[in-house]
């Protein structure tokens, strides 16, 4: 639970699975080629995405985050198919031309990307801060609290304060974090968000014998009762508990989880947040979805992240063709971002170290196309880096002000500005 002061509430996943019990609140695709050293320099196919979907009205709207942690290639994400520098500084890394799907005449999507080219995407290339550091666990803290100096620290989230604003204290959870352990990044004050895990559908506990699970949650909610005599670390416990057990109650009611997500983590968190995101009774507003995959490719990069691409853009397809079932495609901003890209030039492990800047995405009601401006690989960092066009406070101010309509300066430090065009109003 993640009212201020208060815990949050997770359990392991391999755990759960393992014990069968515990705590669970707790459009075209096909075959494409893989990577060539250097590769042709011909064209690939002009981009013809979809008409885009228009955003219902601003109260109806729900956002999905999905945080890349490890730090995510942009320059592999999005490649810059014309530049001859790139394919001149990754030697071993570069993917041919002819393979990615352009976006325009500068940056394509990687190759196994290729349900999300069909359907659509708003790409925001050179997204990161203007002092980054080159620490997963500094970075992940200034993008999860929305701090991009990290000279303050904070005790609330970017998404916990969006929750503050959007949401009813009453509600059972304004925002749910799939995910194992505590979410810094929905940390709030005055309403209730949860971590839990997608591994038992949101049910607390799971047991085989239904009389031993209705004994054992007859004892979890006469320990969550409160008393005034309570110490406050044994009242905020139990608020805590009181907090699962009824976002458990909400979880049994939802809807039968949709078909055709691959049976990776991703799809699971997934298939979970589809049925959380289509329920208006409960009050629930964000989502956020720590991707359980490992970004941080200093050896074998090419291999290693077209697996990760491909789990991505088959998760997507999925959980966007669940939606537009459930009829809530013109609803939910899926968004995507990695505390940092990496750096420009390659190993001698075929891989790539950190590095700064990275690529963000934008999908479900935007118009398709590239916002922002690509970094330039002939004026790279001191470290060899890409230097960030877009502020990650930038980023988050289209979040909050163009999807929610929540002033951006309520939500973050300085006076940031969305970017103009994304949301298909």
């Amino acid at each position: 639970m993640n009212r201020k002061g208060l815990p949050m509430v997770s359990l392991d996943r391999r755990t759960v699975l393992r014990t069968g019990a515990g705590l669970g609140v707790v459009a075209a695709a096909g075959a494409v080629a893989g990577y060539e050293l250097l590769g042709s320099r011909s064209t690939p196919e002009p981009w013809h995405p979809p008409a885009p979907v228009r955003a219902a009205a601003p109260d109806r709207r729900r956002l999905l985050v999905i945080e890349m942690a490890g730090g995510s290639d942009g320059l592999s994400m999005t490649v810059p198919y014309t530049d001859s520098r790139y394919r001149d500084l990754r030697r071993r890394t570069a993917i041919a031309a002819e393979h990615v799907h352009a976006l325009d005449d500068r940056l394509g999507l990687h190759p196994h990307l290729s349900k999300l080219a069909a359907s659509g995407v708003a790409v925001v290339p050179g997204v990161g801060i203007a002092k980054p550091d080159l620490s997963h666990f500094e970075m992940l803290y200034r993008w999860q609290t929305g701090n991009p100096e990290g000279l303050i620290r904070a005790d609330t989230g970017f998404l916990g304060r969006l929750c503050d604003h959007l949401g009813d204290p009453s509600a059972p959870a304004v925002g749910v974090a799939l995910g194992v352990g505590s979410s810094q990044a929905l940390a709030c004050e005055r309403v209730t968000t949860l971590s839990v895990d997608s591994g038992n559908d949101g049910l607390f506990p799971v047991f085989d014998d239904e009389n031993v699970r209705d004994a054992w949650l007859a004892a979890q909610r006469a320990m969550a009762h409160p008393d005034r005599t309570d110490a406050p670390s044994f009242a905020t416990a139990r608020a805590g508990t009181a907090a699962a057990l009824r976002f458990s109650d909400v979880a049994a009611t939802l809807t039968p989880a949709g078909d055709g997500y691959p049976h990776s983590d991703l799809g699971i968190q997934l298939r979970l947040a589809a049925r959380l995101l289509a329920d208006d009774n409960h009050g629930l507003r964000i989502v956020h979805v720590p991707m359980g995959a490992d970004f941080d490719t200093h050896t074998k990069h090419p291999g290693r992240y077209e697996k990760l691409m491909k789990d991505l853009d088959d998760s997507l397809a999925a959980f966007r063709t669940d939606l537009a079932r459930r009829g809530m495609a013109d609803r939910v901003l899926i968004a995507a971002y990695s505390e940092f890209g990496r750096r420009v030039p390659d190993n001698d492990s075929d891989g790539l170290d950190h590095g700064a800047a990275g690529t963000a995405l934008l999908l479900g009601p935007v118009n398709p196309g590239v916002f922002g401006e690509q970094p330039s690989l002939r004026a790279l960092d001191a470290d060899d880096n890409l230097r960030a066009t877009v502020d990650m406070t930038e980023f988050y101010a289209t979040l909050a002000e163009s999807w929610f309509g929540v002033p951006a300066t309520d939500v973050l430090p300085g006076s940031p500005r969305p970017l103009p065009g994304v949301v298909a109003a």
